[in-house]
């Protein structure tokens, strides 16, 4: 009996060994499950996607085409420039009666003392972008307005170009007029008077003797009638000047 004591103990110390350590590492410590520590991993950082600039459109203006004049009667003017708009520079003149000046643009409520102002597409069948001047004579004592534009040199081949008439509907009776201050003073050129019954007056007129010199042209509308009608219109005025 005591030779079995002395032989099952060391076989217990042995398995008692055993289960306290297997490879260097404890079995029932903390650890994987098989012993071993699990390898430590590198986390993968996947970048952010980098957003897309979305480009903004520019707005763009899109341009008034040209209006084609031979539409009012006057000459096709595909080769050539015009050179003097007397629409797009009308503030640039000075603009007066017999009595006293007046202010450029005007507006309708001066019929007293007259008004000039730019009048785009007033007229019915009228293209929009075409420019019209509406002078309005004052009723009574200064029947006449008159204007004064910046020097202008004329050359040969250059030519004023409009259709004068009046508002629809309106009994209008008035007398367009063109002049010029020169160095002696103002001289005249030429007048259309215009009823109510009459068609458009289609303008043509050469400036050739003028040519060399340096003027400031003057537009004029005089009232022939009572004057509470006479919505005076002058279609793209204007001087055509000719490609070389």
């Amino acid at each position: 009996m005591r030779k079995l004591l002395v032989f099952i103990l060391p076989i217990g110390l042995i398995l008692t060994g055993c289960r306290m350590q297997v490879g260097g590492q404890p079995i029932n410590g903390s650890g994987s499950p098989t012993g071993f520590m699990a390898p430590t991993e590198t986390p993968v950082v996947i970048p952010s996607p980098v957003p897309t600039q979305t480009d903004v459109p520019t707005a763009t203006a899109t341009p008034m085409p040209t209006p084609d004049l031979s539409l009012i009667g006057l000459p096709t003017e595909s080769a050539g420039t015009t050179a003097l708009d007397f629409v797009e520079t009308m503030c640039k003149a000075q603009w007066f009666t017999d009595l006293q000046s007046l202010p450029c643009p005007g507006n309708d409520t001066l019929t007293d003392t007259g008004y000039v102002m730019q009048s785009n597409g007033s007229l019915p069948g009228v293209q929009p972008n075409l420019n019209l001047l509406l002078v309005f004579p004052p009723k009574i004592n200064a029947p006449t307005i008159y204007s004064k534009y910046p020097a202008f040199t004329v050359k040969k081949g250059d030519r004023f170009r409009a259709v004068l008439t009046c508002l629809p509907h309106k009994f209008c009776d008035v007398e367009f007029g063109l002049t010029y201050f020169g160095d002696q003073g103002q001289y005249g050129l030429k007048h259309w008077p215009y009823l109510f019954t009459d068609a458009p007056v289609i303008v043509d007129y050469s400036l050739d003797n003028l040519a060399g010199q340096t003027v400031q042209f003057n537009l004029s509308v005089r009232s022939l009638g009572s004057g509470a009608d006479n919505y005076a219109v002058w279609m793209a005025p204007h001087i055509y000047r000719p490609a070389p």
